[in-house]
């Protein structure tokens, strides 16, 4: 059998076209899978730069919920203290009043009862206790404070 050894000019050629054409196509299948992989590594940096930004978004929204819950906390304590306050003024007023009340209403009985003399020498006796019912009785009655 014969068996060739060299090889003509136009199948050199052709071969190097072959050769030509596969190396192009290694090359362009080596340039999109490059590409390919720089969009994907394009659209991980975008996903991650976007859920970044919202998670930066919800962190501010979180503080500033914060924030408002913690003015409102302190407004609440505020009016709370204010209507503490006002309360602790209106019992300490009533309180005053109600003293001032009873001081002129002391002062009143103390003008108005004079016991008699036999009862300011012993007022144990019965007759001295109807004399002051009788007497806190017509008071009471006719009282007016002012």
């Amino acid at each position: 059998m014969y068996t060739r050894s060299f090889q003509t000019e136009s199948e050199g050629s052709f071969l190097l076209g072959v050769f030509k054409i596969a190396l192009g196509v290694f090359v362009g299948g080596l340039a999109a899978a490059f590409t390919y992989e720089a969009i994907l590594a394009y659209r991980v940096e975008e996903a991650a730069r976007k859920a970044q930004q919202e998670i930066r978004a919800q962190t501010d929204r979180m503080n500033a919920e914060a924030v408002r819950r913690r003015q409102e906390d302190a407004q609440q304590r505020s009016e709370a203290e204010q209507r503490a306050e006002q309360m602790r003024s209106a019992r300490a007023l009533a309180a005053r009043l109600e003293t001032e009340r009873q001081e002129r209403r002391d002062a009143a009985w103390a003008k108005f009862y004079q016991p008699s003399p036999s009862c300011k020498a012993d007022s144990g006796t019965a007759a001295c206790a109807n004399e002051y019912m009788a007497a806190r009785k017509r008071f009471d009655g006719q009282y007016v404070d002012r």
